[in-house]
């Protein structure tokens, strides 16, 4: 026996003696005490001593059962808050095993919490799944990184998928040392069925299949960037049906449909995968072929042969199809080539279609190059094009203002859209001017002069007091966002106007965001700490990523006019909108409706969460002395 375990031996039993001998010593007082008077003082030291240790314990016990008690309790309520939190939170320890799982964890594994306790993700999910989490997991207990990612698609005992928006932390010890994580994954997997949907929609036409026209233009605008840096022809190709509506009007539009199907299985059974066969709408297909190599003859052949392949393939569609009338259904192609210094996406769609309208010419079931013949509009948009260079000059362009309200149709501000008031012509739409503009870079010295001239107006605005707080939203092009000295280029002219940087809003696009997303961040980041604001225009009309919506510095989320007209009536662009609305808030950021043109619009719009809106039902663009930035713009009818 060691000498502290005797000493605390001995304690006890002195302790126990004198405890024993109480009874006695209160007996004694009983009958006068006698006995009291003839202890020695070191035995009342001990008693008095004996008894404050009793009393010492026993108040530190009840507040030990005290503090118990709390800590139980305060354990439940935390236990309940997190199991009603609708996500998935877990600490894993440094091996990777479970340390705790809420509620919302359980269910989704369909395990219960104990079940899964002291489990790996190997344990519980196929090993696909469990290893894009173990990569994960290292990331925050072997290097101590913040982890935020998609992880995806979970499969689990009943084979649902799902998808998670995961943040993972690592738990520290005081040293520092990470012994744990602690991860919240959220169940974004309907998001993501409706992104996916919103996509196909967007995308993809939905008779055939086949890409439509607006993933055509953006594969487009990559082959002409393509075909400029490498001088490689590439040809576009457009395939119109002859008399197509003759089959419509004697077999009736659900024939007509399914021989559209047909037509464009065997259309696609002759074009290469790096190829894009698209559907434009009614019996129009284009067909865009990149790489065809340096020498334009060679690429001619090339594209010749593919388009009486196309021509052979739409007489073979209506041979196979046994319930078709025999009816003459052939078709006409136009072809425009295009290599450096020619390539443009608007001159090679007009080309092609100028050409396909030679073939109909020519009486149809043949094919027609671009050629000289053939320059009339493009030589109208070569003058266009040289007026523009002197538009800016002759002081010919201007700005007109499209008002911005909130939920009480008070105005917050306004957008800066660009008109060019050509002195011939009259008003020049900007869709005809702006992507010239883009084309030769004019597009700089005209933003940059968008830019001053909106910063000069909220330098004057600042100046009333009932103006002083609206904004002034102004596009900002890729070509000018690009540019090495487009941050000095914003400084100045807030410098040099003295306009507030916190009134200018910056808006850019979604195909914007996902040109060099780094330099993108750097850029968006240097200006957001100048007070500037930046809005996403036109969200969901490109590939929208909940990736650069959590890591860029946005403010604002603009809601294309396209899913605004079909709140009403069409339950997809409803729920994208509703969507919308929910993920912005869940992000911080504020979301403006555009193009709402009607109280219906506004009155849903208002239902569903959304407090700002852009559209004609509150003001169309107008010129600065037409501007009417009135306290209230609109109110409902009684």
């Amino acid at each position: 026996m060691s000498n502290s375990d005797w000493l605390i031996k001995a304690r006890r039993s002195a302790l126990a003696g004198l405890w024993a001998g109480l009874p006695s010593l209160a007996l004694a007082s009983a009958e006068g005490g006698a006995m009291f008077n003839t202890l020695p003082t070191t035995v009342w030291v001990v008693v008095i001593a004996v008894l404050a240790l009793v009393m010492a314990g026993l108040t530190y016990r009840r507040k030990l059962l005290s503090e118990v008690d709390r800590l139980r309790t305060s354990h439940a309520e935390l236990t309940t808050i997190l199991d009603s939190v609708d996500a998935c939170i877990y600490v894993k320890s440094s091996d990777f095993r479970y340390l705790y799982v809420n509620r919302k964890g359980s269910e989704i594994v369909g395990l219960p919490a104990e079940s899964v306790l002291g489990k790996t993700d190997s344990d519980i999910f196929d090993s696909v799944t469990a290893a894009e989490l173990r990569f994960n997991d290292r990331r925050v207990l072997e290097k101590g990184e913040k982890v935020v990612v998609e992880e995806g698609y979970v499969k689990n005992q009943d084979e649902t998928l799902f998808t998670f928006l995961s943040i993972k932390l690592p738990l520290r010890r005081a040293d520092g040392s990470i012994h744990a994580l602690c991860g919240i994954s959220t169940d974004v997997t309907e998001y993501r069925d409706i992104q996916e949907s919103k996509h196909r929609l967007t995308f993809y036409d939905s008779l055939t299949g086949l890409p439509n026209r607006r993933l055509l233009l953006d594969r487009l605008e990559m082959v002409v960037k393509g075909s400029r840096r490498s001088e490689r022809y590439a040809a576009l190709l457009f395939i119109d049906l002859d008399d197509f509506k003759v089959i419509n009007e004697t077999q009736g539009l659900q024939r007509g449909d399914r021989f559209l199907r047909q037509v464009a299985q065997k259309l696609d059974e002759v074009v290469r995968e790096s190829d894009t066969l698209a559907r434009l709408g009614a019996d129009e297909f284009v067909l865009l072929i990149h790489d065809l190599g340096l020498d334009v003859e060679q690429a001619a052949h090339a594209a010749e042969r593919v388009a009486e392949k196309l021509l052979g393939q739409i007489t073979s569609a209506q041979a196979d199809d046994d319930q078709m009338l025999t009816l003459p259904i052939t078709a006409s192609i136009g072809i425009t080539l295009f290599a450096n210094d020619q390539a443009n996406v608007d001159s090679a769609m007009r080309q092609a279609d100028i050409a396909l309208q030679q073939a109909k010419l020519a009486g149809g079931n043949t094919l027609r190059f671009f050629n000289a013949d053939m320059q009339a509009d493009v030589m109208e948009r070569v003058h266009l094009e040289a007026d523009l260079h002197q538009a800016l000059a002759r002081d010919e362009l201007l700005l007109h203002y499209q008002i911005q309200v909130d939920a009480h149709a008070k105005v917050t501000g306004v957008e800066a859209l660009i008109r060019w008031q050509h002195p011939q012509r009259g008003l020049v739409p900007p869709g005809l001017f702006i992507p010239l503009a883009e084309k030769n870079r004019l597009i700089l010295p005209i933003g940059h002069w968008v830019l001053e001239t909106a910063c000069r107006q909220l330098a004057a605005w600042a100046q009333e007091s009932d103006r002083e707080k609206l904004t002034i939203s102004v596009n900002v092009s890729s070509v000018q966002f690009h540019q090495p000295d487009f941050i000095a280029r914003v400084q100045r002219a807030l410098k040099e106007t003295g306009a507030n940087p916190a009134r200018l809003v910056l808006e850019v696009t979604e195909s914007l965001l996902m040109e060099e997303p780094e330099r993108v961040r750097n850029i968006m980041l240097r200006l957001s700490k100048l007070g500037i604001r930046f809005a996403l225009d036109d969200f969901g009309t490109g590939y929208s990523s909940l990736n650069y919506l959590k890591r860029l510095p946005l403010d604002e989320l603009k809601i294309d006019k396209s899913f605004v007209d079909g709140v009403l009536d069409d339950p997809v662009d409803a729920a994208i909108v509703t969507t919308t609305i929910t993920l912005a808030n869940s992000l911080g950021l504020a979301v403006t409706a555009e193009g709402v043109e009607t109280e219906a619009q506004h009155r849903w719009l208002l239902e569903h969460g959304c407090k700002a809106f852009q559209g004609y039902l509150f003001g169309r663009p107008l010129a600065l002395e037409e501007l009417a930035l009135t306290e209230k713009v609109y109110s409902f009818p009684s």
